[in-house]
């Protein structure tokens, strides 16, 4: 991109200046963010930050908008599909150099909106196949949560969103799956910290807020991490099986990315057995971070498995990747008798910018199929 803005630009003398050395200070910043960290006042941290953060849209678009045009000017060298044949002047590449900045930044300012106004998306589960639990009448309303990713991004103002957004829908419970927190300069800031913490334990449902680890929860701290929750009303399930109300099994599990630090994780077998005897029987639910390996759940029985972690690629054309990668990248899924609901998340990582789908707070009714009269 470098390259072509500087050849593009031939003749332009200020502009070309001005347009490089942007681009070059902004592919910089994401280095410069980590390089300064712990060595640098945070003000010039968080500036770098921001300034990285906003990088990343505009140069995917940039770069795919810079590379149609390198095929465009191809086609016109072979085949002359237009009636300005090279070389071509001043005004034509001054219009190509404004048109791929204007659409990069259109596109931006159209995700970056997107991605701060979460929906609502409700979705209804029937296990009418899964008549062997011990309640037929069984049915839970579940508020689903993933990927908040609280940090220079995203902070209280936006997750009083989606409290709000949870509380007018009234659930029995509401389940929050991982990467609640992205970095521990988050952490470290004692007013945001304690302002999250307060709204974390304001969801409103009848039997509480459960939570899982995710892997930016482990790359924050998870001591921390885990100390945090503990200053809020939400219950943080580490590789752990509860009964609730006596009425259904919620298994946590710790997530993938604890190996790398000496948290090997159990199975779903035997997290349950230590939470019920082996004659009971109820339905169980397991929070999942990341959707790898989803025979497990179907292999124990659970009548419904959530995850997030994908955030359905975020960006386009990441989204095609991201599908590539995983059994089932987003939605709901079925595998013998076992649901699954893959989140693309409430939040956004890495760019504060949503090209594909909508942060999402996910309704899931479950209950029993519709009987024949």
């Amino acid at each position: 991109m470098f390259v072509r803005l500087y050849l593009t630009l031939s003749g332009f003398g200020v502009l070309r200046a001005v347009a490089c050395l942007s681009l070059a200070l902004f592919a910089a910043s994401f280095p410069a963010a980590r390089l300064l960290s712990g060595r640098m006042p945070q003000m010039f941290v968080n500036a770098a930050s921001f300034m990285s953060a906003l990088y990343i849209s505009p140069m995917i678009y940039g770069f795919l908008l810079t590379l149609a045009v390198d095929i465009l000017r191809l086609l016109n060298n072979v085949i002359a599909i237009t009636r300005l044949p090279p070389p071509y002047s001043a005004k034509t590449r001054l219009c190509a150099v404004a048109f791929v900045f204007a659409a990069s930044v259109v596109t931006t300012l159209a995700g970056a909106w997107n991605a701060n106004n979460p929906v609502i998306v409700r979705h209804q589960v029937n296990r009418g196949d899964s008549s062997d639990m011990a309640d037929d009448d069984f049915s839970l309303k579940i508020a689903l949560l993933s990927d908040i990713h609280m940090g220079q991004l995203t902070g209280p103002g936006y997750l009083a969103k989606l409290v709000s957004l949870v509380n007018d829908a009234s659930p029995d419970i509401v389940l929050i799956l991982g990467d609640t927190v992205d970095s521990p300069e988050f952490l470290r800031d004692e007013a945001k910290k304690t302002d999250s913490m307060k709204l974390l334990s304001s969801f409103k449902s009848k039997f509480g807020t459960w939570a899982v680890m995710g892997n930016h929860d482990y790359y924050a701290g998870h001591a921390d991490v885990e100390n945090f929750f503990a200053g809020t009303d939400v219950r943080l399930l580490l590789d752990e099986a509860e009964i609730v109300d006596g009425k259904f099994v919620l298994v946590g599990r710790d997530d993938r990315a604890g190996s790398r630090y000496g948290h090997a994780r159990k199975s779903i077998g035997d997290i349950v057995s230590t939470a019920i005897s082996q004659d009971a029987s109820y339905p169980l639910i397991v929070m999942d971070h990341q959707p790898f390996e989803l025979g497990d759940a179907a292999d124990a029985g659970a009548l419904l498995q959530l995850s997030g972690h994908t955030h359905r690629g975020q960006l386009f054309p990441v989204n095609f990747i991201v599908a590539r990668i995983y059994e089932k990248s987003y939605g709901l899924y079925k595998k013998e008798n076992t649901h699954y609901y893959i989140s693309s998340g409430a939040g956004v990582w890495g760019a504060p910018v949503r090209t594909v789908g909508r942060p999402e707070v996910v309704i899931i009714d479950l209950g029993n199929a519709p009987k024949d009269n």
